[in-house]
């Protein structure tokens, strides 16, 4: 695990509310995306998809957000291009089938609890190597939001304003 700061990233983006039990809905919207982005050939990095106040319970509604890094603003019709905010991370790998996700997250979020690590209500999942033929060889970068500043293992530690580029 790593703490990381991301710099602001321009995206193509569709937000939802939904479940966790609903999630397996939301293929089709990737390949829109994708669709749409590609036209413009804007593409500039790998799928994110966002979680804003998902806690783990099967049942509670949260706020879906999957993006696309593009190059540029564009006009879209049916989607909305933003910028995502600098976005500080505890970093996570995770390779293998999607539907290991969770044990993934659950690993991650004892890790935190046990060293007084304050979350936000942020958490993103960046595919890096999607292989629909051979999930096995899916790679997806964990990143779960933390609070700036000052935490509890770190009290001398100083509020980091600038993005760290790795």
């Amino acid at each position: 695990m790593n703490i990381k700061t991301y710099p602001p990233l321009t995206v193509l983006s569709s937000i939802h509310q939904t479940t966790i039990a609903e999630l397996q809905k939301f293929g089709p919207v990737m390949a829109e995306l994708y669709a749409e982005a590609g036209r413009k050939s804007f593409i500039n990095g790998p799928l994110h998809w966002i979680y804003y106040g998902m806690d783990g319970n099967p049942d509670t509604v949260f706020t879906l957000e999957i993006a696309i890094p593009v190059r540029k603003a564009f006009l879209s019709s049916r989607f909305r291009v933003k910028e995502l905010d600098f976005f500080k991370a505890i970093t996570f790998p995770h390779e293998g089938p999607w539907e290991q996700l969770p044990g993934s997250h659950a690993q991650i979020m004892e890790r935190l609890a046990e060293n007084h690590i304050p979350v936000t209500n942020e958490c993103r999942e960046v595919f890096l190597n999607i292989n629909f033929a051979e999930p096995e060889k899916n790679m997806t970068e964990i990143q779960i939001g933390v609070s700036p500043g000052k935490t509890q293992n770190r009290p001398n530690a100083r509020k980091r304003l600038l993005p760290v580029y790795i």
